[in-house]
């Protein structure tokens, strides 16, 4: 299956345009993202306030969890984030029932993961992990460096393959999840699509996520958080937790 394209799902006016080096997002996707940014709520009808206090208390654990590395801890972090994400039933038990071998597995992806430059390295180690793919190792990452990473998933990646974009944009492959074909999914089931999706990720994703944040900052387009009732300035992570939700409640599938 072909990186898909719907752009007929955003409303008219959303693109990005790059010249120079920069990207400047448009007045309607601003908007958009902005208003899917302050809305965030996952799983859908928790409510906004406690579904994004819930983020802020996990990565203020995962924090607390890092200070004190080790393989149990590592184990705590790869298992906090898995439930929050939704992974499932199965995956998540066998994540709690990890062998020594395993756990010591997640420690050494997860330090990779934090020394400099070793993103493409350890979430590829996570990713390989029992009960682990692509989507559920890079949560992890966003929350192991909550300022750098951002998770990538069948609703982000729908996003942003689809974006109008002058330049570069991504191009996630993604596939069928059933025969049915009735949704689809960020293909990472064989070595291949994991290696392409992966450097998609590195290469493109994250950069094109950290200019967006970047470029929302310099032109003082905070968003309001509902748990501070304050306005806060965007990291990668916030732009893709609106372009998740923004695609989960008004995307293709």
């Amino acid at each position: 299956m072909a990186a898909p394209h719907d752009a007929s799902c955003f409303p008219a006016g959303v693109s990005l345009n790059q010249a120079a080096g920069l990207i400047l997002p448009s007045a309607v996707l601003v908007s958009l993202i902005t208003q899917a940014r302050e809305d965030y709520d996952w799983p859908f009808g928790t409510g906004k306030a406690i579904s994004q206090q819930r983020v802020i208390l996990l990565e203020s654990e995962v924090a607390k969890l890092l200070h004190h590395l080790n393989e149990a801890n590592a184990q705590k972090i790869v298992c906090k984030v898995s439930s929050w994400a939704g992974n499932n039933l199965r995956s998540q038990v066998r994540i709690r029932n990890a062998t020594s071998a395993e756990k010591r597995a997640m420690l050494r992806a997860i330090q990779i993961c934090l020394a400099p430059g070793g993103a493409r390295e350890g979430i590829d180690a996570l990713s390989r992990l029992p009960g682990l793919r692509l989507v559920i190792a890079s949560k992890i990452y966003r929350f192991l460096k909550p300022w750098e990473g951002a998770a990538i998933d069948r609703h982000a990646s729908y996003f942003f393959n689809s974006l109008s974009m002058s330049g570069r944009g991504t191009a996630f492959v993604r596939e069928w999840s059933s025969r049915t074909r009735t949704s689809s999914r960020l293909a990472t089931y064989t070595s291949s699509r994991h290696r392409r999706n992966l450097a998609e990720y590195i290469d493109v994703y994250l950069p094109l996520l950290a200019q967006i944040a970047n470029v929302l900052n310099h032109t003082k387009h905070s968003f309001l958080c509902p748990v501070s009732n304050q306005k806060k300035d965007w990291t990668p992570a916030d732009v893709e937790m609106a372009a998740y939700f923004w695609w989960a409640r008004n995307g293709s599938r």
